[in-house]
């Protein structure tokens, strides 16, 4: 029964090898993307989960009771974490963890890394296994664990540096060396903890001179482990026992209570936390957006397979009215349909597969903040995948042919009565389903690709061309850089100032009355708004003269801010940090995007820098940007020799809003060819099932005088109403969907035009009219007599 059944099957895909191709290389292609959105979502579900006890593992966080609201916040007091340990029942395990900037030299190779400080109990908590040494290391003060990256990087691949000699720079200079003590597998980027190096959080006490009794100090963490379940008592006694003295040592920075979050749970709540010093997953539309479109693509796929599969079944009526005139029931047809379905979508998942190594990494590559493997050797769960995929695309393309193809009677079948099906109700439907997910694969690609061109001429609220921030890590790098380039006759506008936009700000309360308001804080220098473009609305910027007192009592807010406090005339108002803090407000900056156009202005306030914190130099000049940069490298390694020298364009640090739209917008496009390529060969298939039903027709009207055109706009008819309705249908979706989609990627977008809608609708029917027709005009070209000579 099988080997006949096989034969059967075989001999069937030899007749048909070009529909067969074309079905397999449609299905193997939409497969394909199917396993690059599974691993991708894979990805992010799995954040965190490669710790062995990411279960047990909790991080305690804070709320800030702001206007009788509890803001989130990911950081710790420092000394929380040596208070609670041993303390409770059912902890395990404590570990303070903190990620920190310094300088990591060896020999020339002088860059800034993220050197990770942690406690005892951190190994025991995290699985981060090693490649070289073992962690007994990590309890050794005077040794650090590098990340397999950053052995790569300072001692070459595939070199064990154990027992080499690194150094870590502070900020003021102060030199420690450190012996490589060993080196840790790669570390996954779908985890919260992730670091350069690693060495004990004592060192971190020592290198900052900081307290370790220090309650005005933060940590990124404070991690428990637990035996099974969280001890809630745990929180009950650190909300009794250190929000009072927390709030006592810091009286612009007060707390309310706090609270414990699972590991497992850190990525789902990361965009909504303030001060959170760890990595976050990928933004959900980049999780959930390939996941659709990929499933949209093997929909069409399969709607293109079900619609050849009954086109061609007209050519396997005999076999299949003699073989029920033999006795085969039903069922069995059934089964011999769909097991030939199940082999096709096989063979077309071995070609996704081969497609699937080079498209898994070419869609990783697009994206910094994500990581895809396609590993069929160590990921087992994938083959659950593979096969539950491997079934639903069976069913969905073969589940209606089968069931439409076995139901034909064998006394029409044999008798010549049969009317031959393919082009009804339902394969039209799916035709036109094909064409309305194929416009708004193709409507996106376009509304991303103007997106990006609307985002990079829109006013972002500030100067962001010709504009180096150049970052000094103390007070002597600062004056010997800013002196030395303050020569150069290049320099067209040059300033010092504590934060630069697009690098960092700070977070407090701002109390007006009975009123309070969680607000950004940037301290800049009295030339930077010159310097950077930004626009006084009301009031006026610092005075210069009277520098002093403008640092010690003046404020200034954004629009924003303003708006939060409902100030009509803000100008004068007094606002107050903590209980000695008094500021006047004596002007409003004019809002800008201080990150891009991702996310809504914040409220922010902005206070003049302290000349003795200078953390950056800001620079303007209209020299070639690369050339710029290599002048000021060079500068800087004559004041600096052991910093790395750490600059951007303010242009580059903004560069996010068009990576994303150009990578959405490559996506798009990749998804909207293909499915323009399987929706133009559906749409073939039919066309061509249809002339091959109405040959006879066509003859017969020619011979009583029909022309050409007639005859074609007549076989036309049909398909350009039923494919105008889907690709309105398909625009309608588009622009509501893709709304939606912009709208939770971009604070600020550019609505959808009617050209945005227009040109892929008009470029869609033009093709798909040119496709019907040049079919159709073939036939209706050749001579009457051939067709009903074959009738």
């Amino acid at each position: 029964m099988l080997k006949n059944f096989f034969k059967i099957t075989f001999r069937n895909f030899r007749k048909n090898k070009s529909y067969v191709f074309i079905n397999m290389l449609g299905l193997g292609l939409s497969l394909a993307c199917c396993i690059v959105g599974y691993l991708n979502w894979k990805f992010a579900a799995e954040y965190d989960q490669n710790h062995a006890n990411h279960e047990r593992i909790y991080k305690l966080q804070i709320y800030k009771d702001v206007q009788n609201q509890n803001v989130p916040y990911g950081i710790t007091p420092l000394p929380l974490g040596a208070v609670i340990e041993d303390k409770v029942t059912g902890i395990t395990h404590t570990s303070r963890y903190i990620e920190t900037g310094l300088v990591l030299k060896k020999e020339l190779k002088v860059f800034n890394q993220g050197i990770a400080f942690a406690e005892d109990d951190f190994l025991d908590m995290f699985s981060f296994p090693l490649k070289y040494g073992n962690e007994s290391a990590f309890f050794d003060r005077s040794k650090i664990i590098l990340s397999n990256y950053t052995s790569n990087t300072y001692f070459g691949e595939d070199v064990d540096p154990t027992g080499e000699i690194i150094t870590i720079i502070a900020e003021d200079g102060r030199q420690f060396p450190m012996t490589v003590g060993g080196v840790f597998e790669q570390i996954p980027q779908n985890s919260s903890v992730r670091f350069s190096a690693l060495t004990h959080f004592d060192n971190y006490l020592k290198i900052r001179e900081v307290e370790n009794a220090d309650w005005r100090q933060f940590v990124a963490a404070t991690f428990v482990m637990t035996d099974g379940r969280f001890p809630q008592n745990l929180m009950d006694d650190i909300n009794a026992n250190y929000v009072e003295v927390q709030n006592k040592a810091r009286d612009d920075f007060k707390i309310g209570s706090y609270y414990a979050v699972q590991l497992t749970n850190l990525g789902s709540i990361a965009e909504s936390i303030r001060a959170n010093w760890l990595s976050e997953p990928p933004p959900p539309p980049a999780v959930v957006v390939p996941m659709i479109m990929a499933f949209l693509m093997l929909l069409i796929a399969c709607f293109n397979f079900t619609n050849t599969s009954i086109a061609i079944s007209s050519k396997r009526l005999k076999e299949i009215g003699i073989r029920k005139v033999m006795g085969s029931g039903r069922k069995q047809l059934i089964f011999q349909f769909m097991g030939e379905n199940l082999i096709l979508s096989f063979l077309s998942l071995l070609i996704a597969l081969g497609f699937a190594y080079f498209l898994v990494p070419a869609y990783s590559a697009i994206w910094d903040f994500i990581t895809l493997e396609l590993n069929l050797v160590s990921d087992s769960e994938i083959y659950i995948f593979l096969v539950g995929l491997l079934v639903l695309t069976s069913v969905i393309a073969g589940g209606y042919p089968s069931l439409y193809i076995s139901a034909y009677q064998p006394v029409n079948i044999l008798r010549g009565s049969l009317s031959l099906g393919g082009t009804n109700w339902f394969s039209k439907t799916l035709l036109g389903l094909q064409y309305m997910l194929t416009i708004i694969a193709l409507i996106s690609a376009l509304a991303f690709t103007n997106n990006a061109a609307y985002q990079n001429n829109l006013d972002i609220g500030f100067e962001k061309e010709n504009i180096l921030g150049v970052r000094v890590e103390n007070q002597s790098e600062y004056d010997r850089f800013f002196n030395m380039v303050s020569q150069m006759p290049e320099i067209e506008k040059l300033t010092g100032t504590t934060h630069h936009i697009g690098w960092w700000t700070y977070g407090r309360t701002l109390r007006a009355g009975e009123q309070e308001v969680e607000s950004d804080m940037m301290n800049f220098s009295l030339d930077y708004q010159d310097i950077m473009g930004l626009t006084i609305k009301d009031g006026r910027y610092f005075n210069k003269d009277l520098y002093e007192f403008e640092r010690e009592n003046s404020i200034i807010m954004n629009e924003a801010l303003v708006r939060e406090f409902g100030w009509d005339d803000p100008i004068g108002k007094i606002v107050q940090i903590d209980d000695s803090t008094r500021l006047s407000v004596v002007g409003v900056l004019e809002d800008f995007y201080m990150y891009g156009f991702f996310d809504p202005v914040e409220p922010c306030a902005f206070r003049l820098a302290n000349k003795e914190e200078m953390n950056f130099v800001v620079i303007k000049s209209e020299v070639n940007p690369t050339e710029l940069r290599d002048k000021m490298e060079s500068k800087w390694y004559e004041v600096a020799p052991n910093t790395p020298f750490n600059a951007s364009f303010m242009n580059e640090e903004l560069a996010g809003t068009d990576y994303v739209n150009t990578n959405i917008s490559k996506m798009f496009k990749f998804l909207g060819a293909l499915a323009l390529i399987l929706s133009s060969i559906g749409l073939y298939t039919l066309v061509s099932l249809n002339i091959i039903k109405r040959v006879k027709e066509i003859g017969v009207r020619k011979v009583l005088g029909a022309s050409v055109n007639q005859i074609m706009v007549l076989m036309n008819k049909q398909f350009f109403w039923l494919l105008l309705i889907f690709a309105m249908v398909g625009s309608v979706l588009s622009y509501l969907a893709i709304d939606a989609l912009m709208a939770s990627i971009f604070a600020v977008y550019q609505a959808i035009s009617v050209f945005t809608v227009l040109a892929p609708f008009i470029l869609l029917m033009f093709i798909a009219v040119f496709i019907a027709s040049s079919r159709i005009f073939r036939t209706a070209i050749k001579n009457p007599v051939e067709s009903l000579r074959y009738e």
